[in-house]
């Protein structure tokens, strides 16, 4: 029994030592991995629509290292994460899309300012009508929460009435000299 024990053992050790012939079969599977991750990615370069969100990655509107972390943390649910790609992707139901891919509307304007094409982009950060009111209230909301993170990381102590406490009154906006 003892023996078999040892064989074991050192057929295992033998195996996790890499040799040769395994070490070109990992760089090749390597190699294979790496082609094939270009290919799909100069077919999803190529989409018109789709294909805008990796090509500002290439010209790097948009960090390459940051862009797809949320993606590996898996802390999102599938929905959630199918509605940000489609938004990325530039694949959500906006009249740009309905008009120029699904060939369905006649009229690609934004639904609220009626001056420029109804686009993700559009929507997200650029229309006027947006601008006046929700913008404010989404940078607010992402303010408070960056603030609550920090103050909890830091170890600062909130009140339950105001997010915002200082330690020292505030009587100017000007930096101290």
């Amino acid at each position: 029994m003892n023996l078999i024990i040892k064989t074991a053992a050192n057929i295992t050790e033998e195996l996790r030592q890499p040799n040769e012939k395994s070490g070109a079969k990992q760089e090749g599977i390597k190699h294979t991995k790496v082609r094939l991750g270009e290919v799909s990615k100069n077919k999803w370069k190529s989409k018109v629509m789709r294909g805008q969100y990796i090509r500002n990655i290439d010209r790097q509107l948009i960090s390459e290292d940051d862009a797809f972390l949320w993606l590996l943390k898996g802390d999102l649910k599938a929905e959630t994460e199918s509605e940000i790609v489609a938004a990325q992707d530039q694949a959500l139901q906006t009249k740009y899309y309905a008009t120029k891919i699904l060939n369905t509307e006649t009229d690609s304007e934004c639904r609220l300012c009626q001056k420029f094409d109804e686009r993700i982009d559009h929507i997200i950060s650029a229309c006027p009508i947006l601008a006046k009111e929700q913008y404010i209230k989404r940078h607010d909301r992402v303010s408070a929460q960056l603030h609550f993170n920090i103050c909890k990381e830091t170890g600062v102590q909130l009140d339950k009435k105001t997010l915002v406490r200082t330690c020292t009154k505030i009587s100017t906006n000007k930096p101290r000299r």
